[in-house]
């Protein structure tokens, strides 16, 4: 955990006291003047503020978010500052005690002020215009500012805090509503009980409370929605077992806190047991179900020299696992991080709400003052009040702030219950608007385990065993699937590797390396898959051939089914990328054969880099996922690595791209329903309010209608997550989408 007084390059920070989005666009402000900060983002729904930039003052980012009226508490605790995972675990947990906490305080103060409404509103249309009862006058007056002490106090002090730091919130059109209808009351009453006018002016007494209890209610409803939109990450963390079977030297169990375990470690892991770590089946075979990693819907037998992930279930066998990476490094604890980050970006769509958001209070405090000098001045003082109070809580822009986070956590957490990875918000905003796909060959559209055909051989002075032998120790530190492939032809062949001195890979070329004194290198041909030279010259050349996934042909017709081109680049020679490109379905004018990684990225950029998707294994198509308008990187294995990719596709399987895209446009579509819902209603509400046509029940009527439009937000988001999960239990089914 940093300390105030370290420089750092980035910063999570969580913000405590924001009550709705211009709160956050206010914070987000302040942080983006501090210096050495290039990007600064603030999440009104997870009330996180990350900062990125070079050399950054800890303590001026918290100063910043003070100045700006909030709490500033560092992400990390002290309790885990050696364990990214535990970070998060605790991070989660302290956020799930403020939600809870949120949920309360809104609740209680629902609870409060609806009690107290009740009993003023019986009197209200029993005995409140009889004046001969002077009790009721003061019963009402008394239990209204009970309210405004109890269930009000909470916007008060937000809306204080806010005006001492040259600010407006949302609390701030609350109070001003409030203390309106309020201070008329209590001026008309004072005015009946001592000087006996005004008798017949209406008191607002049991309207200033209704404000209260209903705006806490929808509050209430909106708190226990965001967080049932923003459960990706706690399901995900529930996946790791709190402890573990240990084996000891001696091979003796010893239960264990899952924290403790080292790398090198033995596991045990019983039938029905969650697999703590990530690791290597030493002993034993079983079923394990991943599909709450990768989305994978059947089991998967893993016996010894197979890897398994932490979160895992083995469902029918016994295993020992040895420990390669556990906690923050293993699979689970990479996936938890990256769907939190992700969670608490912001998608570009976003920044025009928080814009409107910035100027909306002010403006919205304009428009109720002239409301109020305009009705003053052609009906009376009550009707000014009354109408302007009418707009103030009528305008409340609660629905702007929460429109779009709260499609993108459903978003980001549906893709990561399907095993999609997306690393960031924005990244879910363009594969939206994807409307070309390429894939690269190896790995992708083929299963990436291509197999050694034939060596012609060139130089008779080498025999095949020779040359193989060879080539397979110039590619033994190679992870390029063709290395793969003549490293395993030469196992199978029980041919001897020698050792290899000064290996060089080069891209898109190929590697060379010192074998027994002579130079060997295995590269491109211009014929082949492959050649050998020896000292540079041409002793043989390789052919290998590697199948198309039974998967490609329908990821690719489900893609054309969007409405998305398709295409195949490939560093491969154009025959063989013409069979695969054949098996997957794709037309000869599709494929782009003979690429180099720079050529690749040519391609991209030529056909419009920005609506464009690039599908790679995250190793040697770096550069074209950077390229693209969004880059996908297949495999779990390597996928997690490739810091290229905007998103990683945990399952080796090409229909997840049709899977992403169809996420991606089905929250994105939420998203803008969502701020469509928030941008009519207050376009609407706020001339109906101005204009007097709520009539003297304007306020209660206002506060019902700011309430139903945080509802309809948050009920259309809830549909989405409730649609996206039916469709991906279909897809675990086989049944079709209707």
């Amino acid at each position: 955990m940093p300390a105030t007084d370290d420089i750092v390059d980035q910063l999570s920070l969580s913000v405590g006291g924001m009550v709705c989005a211009g709160c956050a666009a206010s914070a987000q402000s302040k942080l983006s003047q501090v210096a050495g900060v290039e990007n600064a983002t603030v999440d009104f729904a997870s009330g996180v503020a990350s900062v990125d930039g070079r050399e950054i003052k800890v303590s001026s980012i918290i100063d910043a978010v003070r100045r700006a009226g909030f709490d500033a508490t560092l992400h990390a605790p002290k309790s885990a500052a050696h364990d990214p995972l535990a970070a998060l675990v605790e991070l989660q947990a302290g956020n799930d005690r403020s939600q809870i906490i949120r949920e309360s305080q809104w609740f209680r103060r629902m609870l409060i002020a609806g009690s107290i409404w009740l009993v003023l509103e019986t009197l209200h249309w029993t005995v409140a215009h009889n004046h001969s009862m002077a009790w009721v006058g003061w019963a009402m007056f008394i239990g209204t500012s009970f309210a405004l002490v109890f269930a009000g106090g909470g916007f008060f002090s937000s809306a204080w805090r806010a005006a001492r730091h040259g600010t407006t919130n949302m609390d701030t059109l609350v109070v001003i509503g409030v203390s309106a209808s309020f201070g008329l009351s209590t001026w008309i009453f004072f005015a009946q009980q001592f000087s006996h006018t005004m008798l017949d002016s209406p008191l607002y007494f049991a309207e200033a409370t209704a404000l209260l209890a209903i705006i806490s209610g929808g509050h209430w409803l909106e708190s226990r929605g965001t967080s049932r939109a923003n459960s990706a990450v706690k399901e995900l963390l529930q996946l790791q077992p709190e402890s573990a079977e240990r084996l000891d030297k001696n091979g003796a169990l010893e239960i264990v806190p899952a924290a403790s375990i080292q790398i090198g470690d033995r596991i045990n892991v019983r039938p029905g047991g969650r697999i703590s770590v990530d690791g290597t089946v030493i002993e034993g075979r079983a079923s394990v179900d991943e599909s709450s990693l990768t989305g994978e819907p059947l089991p998967i037998t893993r016996q010894v020299g197979d890897s398994v992930s932490s979160g895992t279930i083995a469902l029918d066998g016994h295993l020992v696992v040895r420990v390669v990476a556990c906690g923050s490094a293993s699979a689970l604890g990479r996936i938890a991080r990256l769907v939190y980050e992700a969670q608490i970006t912001q998608a570009p769509i976003q920044r025009y709400a928080d814009r409107v958001c910035r100027i909306f209070v002010p403006a919205v405090l304009v428009i109720a003052l002239a409301t109020f000098f305009i009705w003053w001045s052609i009906a009376n003082l009550n009707v000014a009040v009354i109408t302007a109070v009418t707009v103030l809580v009528i305008s409340c822009p609660c629905a702007l702030g929460i429109a779009t986070p709260l499609a993108v956590m459903v978003g980001t957490g549906e893709a990561s219950r399907r095993g999609i990875l997306v690393r960031r918000a924005s990244a879910l905003q363009t594969a939206a608007q994807v409307r070309t796909v390429i894939f690269d060959k190896t790995g992708t559209i083929t299963s990436g385990r291509p197999t050694l055909d034939q060596i012609e051989v060139i130089d008779n002075r080498w025999s095949q065993q020779q040359l193989l032998g060879w080539a397979a120790a110039a590619e033994m530190q190679s992870e390029h699937p063709l290395a793969r492939a003549v490293v395993n032809a030469a196992q199978l062949r029980k041919i001897e590797i020698p050792s290899a001195e000064n290996f060089i890979a080069e891209p898109g070329v190929g590697v060379r390396a010192t074998v027994g004194g002579k130079v060997i290198a295995v590269v491109r041909d211009e014929i082949a898959s492959a050649r050998i030279e020896v000292d540079g010259a041409v002793a043989a050349r390789l052919t290998l051939t590697d199948r198309a996934r039974p998967e490609s042909a329908a990821a690719i017709t489900a893609l054309r089914s969007m409405g998305c081109a398709v295409g195949m680049l490939t560093g491969d020679r154009k025959a063989s990328a013409l069979a695969v490109a054949n098996a997957a379905g794709l037309r000869s004018d599709e494929v782009m054969a003979d690429q180099t990684p720079q050529s690749k990225s040519a391609a991209i950029t030529l056909r419009g880099a920005s609506t464009v998707m690039m599908i790679g294994d995250g190793i040697n198509d770096a550069g074209a996922l950077s390229s693209a308008g969004i880059g996908v990187a297949m495999g779990s294995g390597t996928a997690l690595a490739a810091a290229s990719a905007d998103a990683i596709l945990l399952r080796d399987d090409p229909r997840g791209v049709a899977e992403l895209i169809g996420v991606a446009r089905e929250t994105i579509g939420v998203v803008r329903q969502n701020l469509l819902l928030a941008f009519i209603y207050n376009a609407a509400a706020i001339p109906l309010a101005a204009l007097g046509f709520l009539g003297a029940n304007g306020p209660i009527i206002a506060a019902i209608a700011m309430g139903l439009s945080d509802i309809s937000v948050v009920a259309n988001t809830l549909r989405l997550r409730a649609k996206l999960s039916g469709q991906r239990k279909r897809l675990a089914s086989g049944t079709p989408s209707p």
